[in-house]
């Protein structure tokens, strides 16, 4: 048995492990063990008592306007076992629950989940966005209705529930107003971060006075995000009267890219196993272009989001300016490790792929932004469910897909280059090949969402990458021209990407045509592009590390190429071709 202390409306909380136990808005008037945003910085103080629990509240302003469970709060009251409890206090909700698996209990009963009851009738359950939604749609439910928490006798007003905002005072009626209820799954917009779905109305301003410091989802460092409902003329005034310039996603909280309600962006979803090669084929890529671009075409490559692109910059930069191999080798990609970020979805923290927003532009067109994610390769297995880790979901939102081939993970293409003498150690490396599988689940995720047909493909392109170029090309057959440049004249030379896709793909259909088959059936329109991140076989580092390219040897080969197909079927207006 054990008792647990959640925060209502957020729906997170955690097991009570030591006495006293004190809750409260916290900050720098009060350490807290319990923080729920809106409460004063001290509110209520739990103590043992055998299997019991004692709250004391010491506040005045708390015990003048507190209830629990919906009854008046005397200073102390015994919580006793086996019951559940909710604290109804100025600010805030504190759901208290004695439970006999107490780490099961949270793991299965989180988010919340609610019943109200008015009049005699009882409607729900409702998910804490739901429930403020109903509230907003039937108003009356607020005078006499009672909310309960489902599967518990714990209960509290309905007035007195957060996601309702009272415009009494303007300070705190901005504090309050990023509960707006918005309905998931509902709008022209979609967030990068979360994958929420929202109305350009919702969208969430960054407040910029340092008075407007926290934030209830974000915490007490970030800045608050608000609602609204003062303008300079052209932007969003926080309550000291500051401009603020950037916006907010209405769900997780978290800063969307510049200019995101003009131009939101398109999804380039790149995929693949582990250690195939993604954030290094990502992060020189993002070196590669601005100068290609600039030299050989009309077209400009800028870094659309500096601050959300910082990490895959940073990637870039390490491996550019190191001196050696060690020194340019990054960190197997994880799920929760840089290039992913905690982020607020379902009343829970996720980790979720960062979106690294980069735009192409020409003097007359309207810029086509990209939003690139680096995954962890096991984020697309069977064994990572969606439901539990729904950070490859971006797959199912994507403008178009890049597939990273290993060929050196495949048994078959390790094979047939040891039998014609190719000496390349990463042929060594102990990796399962699960690349026919992460093509066979991502046609199941995508096609579940979309509701797709057992035998039908998607209906954007899919660029099929064959990395490493350098250290397979002796596999071509004698006489094999090597791939063609695919930049003419300032235009994309579509000849030339035909030609160099149906080399590369007779050459898969030889040595694993299954890949080829699973490819083509998730998606009709495929092209198949050989390229070589590094220019040169990577090499082993001594630090453990795996493989990393030589920095002074570094030149890439066609890494171009897929990026350039995508942009001229998505924006044929940017690119010609030739």
């Amino acid at each position: 048995m054990g008792w647990l202390a959640i925060d209502v409306f957020l729906g997170q909380g955690l097991k009570i492990e030591r006495f006293p136990f004190l809750v409260g808005g916290g900050g720098q008037e009060a350490a807290v063990d319990f923080c729920i945003k809106g409460l004063p910085p001290l509110a209520c103080t739990l103590l043992k008592s055998g299997e019991n629990l004692l709250l004391q509240v010491d506040n005045p302003e708390v015990h003048a306007q507190a209830e629990i469970n919906c009854s008046p709060l005397s200073s102390e009251v015994l919580l006793k076992k086996n019951s559940s409890f909710c604290l109804q206090a100025p600010g805030g909700l504190l759901f208290l629950i004695n439970a006999s698996k107490p780490d099961e209990w949270l793991r299965k009963s989180l988010p919340l989940t609610f019943a109200l009851k008015e009049g005699g009738g009882s409607h729900g359950p409702f998910n804490h966005i739901e429930l403020t939604r109903q509230l907003q749609v039937n108003p009356h439910w607020t005078i006499e209705g009672m909310v309960y928490i489902s599967g518990t006798d714990a209960c509290f007003h309905a007035s007195k529930w957060p996601g309702l905002v009272h415009e009494d005072d303007p300070i705190e009626s901005l504090k309050s107003s990023h509960t707006s209820g918005k309905v998931r799954g509902v709008g022209e917009f979609t967030c990068p971060h979360c994958g929420e779905s929202f109305e350009s109305a919702d969208t969430l301003s960054v407040a910029v006075h340092e008075e407007l410091r926290g934030d209830s989802i974000l915490g007490p460092d970030q800045m608050l995000r608000f609602k609204a409902t003062k303008t300079d003329g052209y932007r969003p005034l926080d309550a000291y009267g500051y401009p603020c310039p950037d916006l907010a996603c209405p769900h997780c909280h978290q800063k969307l890219p510049p200019n995101f309600l003009q131009n939101p962006g398109q999804i380039v979803s790149l995929v693949g196993g582990q250690r195939a090669g993604k954030s290094y084929f990502l992060a020189v890529l993002t070196d590669v272009m601005p100068t290609l671009l600039a030299k050989k075409t009309d077209l400009r490559w800028e870094n659309h989001d500096p601050e959300g692109n910082t990490n895959l910059e940073n990637y870039k930069e390490r491996i550019l300016s190191a001196k050696d191999a060690n020194q340019a080798a990054i960190e197997k990609t994880l799920i929760g490790g840089v290039t992913y970020k905690e982020i607020h979805k379902g009343g829970r923290e996720i980790p979720m792929p960062i979106p690294f927003n980069y735009r192409v532009s020409r003097d007359g067109c309207e810029p086509f932004v990209a939003t690139f994610y680096d995954n962890a390769g096991e984020h697309f297995t069977p064994q990572e469910s969606v439901e539990k880790n729904p950070g490859s979901l971006h797959v199912t939102r994507a403008s178009a897909l890049m597939f990273l081939f290993d060929p050196l993970q495949s048994p078959k293409f390790s094979r047939r280059m040891t039998s014609l003498g190719v000496n390349d150690p990463q042929l060594n490396q102990p990796l399962p090949d699960l690349q026919e599988i992460i093509l066979a689940e991502m046609k199941n995720r995508i096609g579940r969402v979309k509701n797709l047909g057992i035998n039908e493909g998607i209906d954007v392109p899919l660029a099929f990458i064959v990395g490493k170029y350098d250290a397979w090309c002796s596999l071509y057959a004698e006489g094999t021209p090597p791939p063609r440049e695919v930049l003419r004249n300032g235009a994309l030379d579509i000849e030339a990407v035909h030609d160099n896709s149906h080399v590369a793909r007779h050459l898969l259909l030889d040595i694993c045509p299954a890949v080829v088959r699973n490819a083509e059936a998730l998606a009709p329109k495929i092209m198949y592009f050989p390229t070589s991140t590094f220019g040169h076989n990577a090499v082993e580092t001594s630090n453990g590390k795996g493989f990393a390219p030589d920095p002074p040897r570094i030149k890439p080969m066609l890494i171009e190429a897929p990026f350039l197909w995508i942009l001229s079927l998505l924006r044929p207006d940017l690119i010609q071709t030739c």
